[in-house]
Formats: C-alpha cells, sequence, structure tokens
C-alpha cells in the first residue's frame, strides 16, 4: 500500500513547541506527519537530549536530510537521508516517535533557519547569537559499499563508500550500478580505449577512468571484500547485445604477501564456470 506523506497532518501540539525565547516570531509550532511512527533504517546522525526545534533545524540544516523521527520521552533525534519513502514496510509501529518530513519547511524563513546559507558540500551552517551564520564541518553515518547506498540513491554513478579498514582513510571513490541491489563495479571494459597491459604496482593502485574504463586496485579489493561478506557478478555484453552473466557467492581477495589471491566459489547464472579457488 502506499502512502502519500503530505495527507497526515495530526495535530500535537505539546509536542512539538517552543517558547519565543528560542523563536523571533513567537510561538513556534509544527504537526508532525505519523505519530507513533519512526522511519527505519541508517541515519545520517542520532542526536540524544535535544528539544524538537534543535532537531528539526539539525535535519533542516543539511541538504541531505529529508525527514527525522524524534521521540519526546526520551528526547531522541534521528536524521534521515531516505526521500519520501513510498512503502508502508519502510516504517515501523514505535510508541512515543513521530515522523516528521521537512521538505514541506524548505524554503520558508520562519523554519528554515539558515535560508541561503553560504556553507560548502560538507558543511552546515549554524546560527550565531546575532543572527549571523558560520560553517561547520559535518559528520554523518559512512557507508560502507554500494549495496547498502542502494537504501538512499537509486541512480548508478561515482560515489564515495567507507569500508571499515578504509574509514580513517577519507573513503574511497567507486562507481555504482544501482542495478539489482547496488553493485561495487571494481572492473569495467567497454571500447579498449584504456590500456589494461599495465604492471604490478598499476594493478595494485587502480587504474584509468570511474566514469569509463578502469581497474579498482588490488589492494582496494582486499580491503573490500575482508571488511564483510560479498559476492561476485561478471557480466559480458556482446556486440549484438546478448548479455551474459555469472555470480558467485563467496568473493575474497587476499593481501599483497599472498600476491592478491583470488577465492571465490557459489557458481549461479548463465554463461561461466565455478572455481573453488584461484
Amino acid at each position: 500500500m502506499i502512502f502519500s506523506l503530505g495527507q497526515l497532518f495530526l495535530p500535537l501540539a505539546d509536542l512539538l513547541v517552543l517558547a519565543s525565547a528560542e523563536c523571533k516570531s513567537g510561538i513556534w509550532s509544527m504537526n508532525p506527519d505519523r505519530m507513533n511512527t519512526r522511519l527505519g533504517g541508517p541515519k545520517i546522525r542520532t542526536f540524544d537530549h535535544i528539544p524538537p526545534r534543535i532537531c528539526f533545524d539539525k535535519c533542516i540544516r543539511r541538504p541531505r536530510c529529508h525527514s527525522f523521527n524524534y521521540n519526546r520521552h526520551v528526547l531522541r533525534c534521528e536524521l534521515n537521508y531516505k526521500p519520501k519513502p513510498g512503502s508502508v514496510e519502510h516504517f515501523h509501529n514505535e510508541v512515543g516517535f513521530v515522523y516528521v518530513d521537512v521538505d514541506h519547511y524548505r524554503g520558508d524563513p520562519m523554519y528554515d533557519t539558515c535560508l541561503g546559507n553560504p556553507c560548502n558540500s560538507g558543511e552546515i551552517c549554524e546560527i550565531k547569537k546575532d543572527g549571523g551564520v558560520f560553517c561547520v564541518k559535518d559528520q554523518e553515518i559512512r557507508i560502507e559499499d554500494c549495496t547498502k547506498l542502494r537504501e538512499y540513491e537509486d541512480k548508478s554513478g561515482i560515489y564515495t563508500i567507507y569500508p571499515s579498514k578504509l574509514m580513517s582513510k577519507g573513503g574511497l571513490e567507486v562507481f555504482c550500478n544501482m542495478t539489482n541491489g547496488g553493485w561495487t563495479v571494481i572492473q569495467r571494459r567497454i571500447d579498449g580505449k584504456e590500456n589494461f597491459d599495465r604492471n604490478w604496482v598499476e594493478y595494485e593502485n587502480g587504474f584509468g577512468d570511474l566514469q569509463h574504463e578502469f581497474w579498482l586496485g588490488n589492494k582496494y579489493l582486499h580491503l573490500l571484500t575482508t571488511s564483510g561478506s560479498y559476492k561476485l557478478r561478471v557480466e559480458l555484453v556482446h556486440n549484438n547485445g546478448t548479455n551474459v552473466f555469472a555470480e558467485y557467492q563467496n568473493f575474497v581477495i587476499e593481501d599483497a604477501a599472498s600476491k592478491y589471491r583470488i577465492i571465490v566459489n557459489g557458481f549461479s547464472g548463465y554463461g561461466g564456470r565455478s572455481y573453488d579457488s584461484l
């Protein structure tokens, strides 16, 4: 069943109200879109022990935040990335939580406290006591791979992911193919314009153009595939448009000391063969 999120406006003035000391326009209030409801999935950020207006501000000041869950009993604020969830399966009945979609309030100076803010990507604006703004670096939850990113993005393209073993190194830029659940592309060959006759160091570090032809890099494949459980999909497209593929349920690239040995098994698909290890 599909729900329109603009239809469920219920009054709850005692929940989302602040005194005029915190808002120049007097009493600030808003109506939640869903009561006793929480949007599931990973969060951008979670804050505890903050009032509802501050939770609202923390969301609307982040361009990637579309909504938030707020619990009035424990003063918990959860910022959501997923825009306009269309399925009831994304929502959970949880007493005490309300769900608020902030996108209807963007552009309204009464609510959008940093309207037209000058901050760069990756920053959020904060309000000074004199009404001015300043920018601070945002620290959002970082997504480990393209499969998890698929919960938020449905368009294939270049994204930065943060496998656990690369979390402290600024992440890894990859091409995500969002078809069939979200795949981290490790190699692409299209027209032969990229030279794949490379040496050990180049294959270790990766080469090419993520938008076109490339090899991601053996050292990154090792860090990725040893950060969790991964499978491999190989797709081949003939000049006449015929497509064949093979999937392997277990895929690991070992470290440099093992010369990046590949372990792959659990074949399924059309056009391929099964290997226990290579």
